[in-house]
């Protein structure tokens, strides 16, 4: 019981790189009022102004590589062919439990201002195939904020943002 609840609180760490937004079911003629408005338990996502960039804009300032601190350090490389890496450097128990360093392998693409990541892989493979098991491989982040130096996302709960900032290539 105790090594469970030990599993649970590690997951925690990994947690900001695959809390991964569960499907919904397409719209019927039955749930087509539904999903006027997201429920309550869902965020409302937030709506561009009309003067907002275009997507094609965005994926260029977001390929690179960018890196925050949720709850560790994370570095999140996104390549211009959308394939991307995050790496999360773990510390304490979560070290013990998974490794000193995970690396998640995935492919991108950016929609309607929305940063879309799915995880096809990674190493060591037997701790990210678990995580993966457990989380889900796929995540849908609404983009709050992108500059030439900030990335700021944020989670399917409605409250946790992801303030990611760009490395410069020295």
């Amino acid at each position: 019981m105790i090594g469970c609840s030990l599993l649970l609180a590690a997951l925690g760490v990994v947690a900001g790189m695959t809390k991964y937004a569960a499907t919904r079911p397409a719209p019927t003629a039955a749930n087509q009022a539904d999903t006027a408005a997201p429920p309550a338990s869902e965020p409302a996502l937030p709506h561009a102004p009309a003067n907002a960039e275009p997507d094609g804009h965005r994926r260029t300032l977001v390929v690179g590589t960018w890196e925050d601190d949720y709850q560790g350090k994370r570095t999140m490389t996104l390549n211009a062919d959308g394939t991307g890496t995050m790496t999360v450097e773990l510390s304490g128990i979560q070290a013990t439990l998974f490794a000193d360093r995970l690396q998640f392998d995935m492919v991108w693409s950016l929609e309607d201002g929305r940063l879309k990541k799915r995880t096809i892989g990674g190493q060591p493979e037997r701790q990210v195939n678990m995580i993966l098991k457990l989380m889900g491989d796929s995540v849908d982040e609404p983009i709050l904020e992108l500059t030439n130096d900030r990335l700021l996302l944020l989670d399917k709960d409605g409250v946790t943002r992801y303030d990611w900032r760009k490395q410069t290539v020295p």
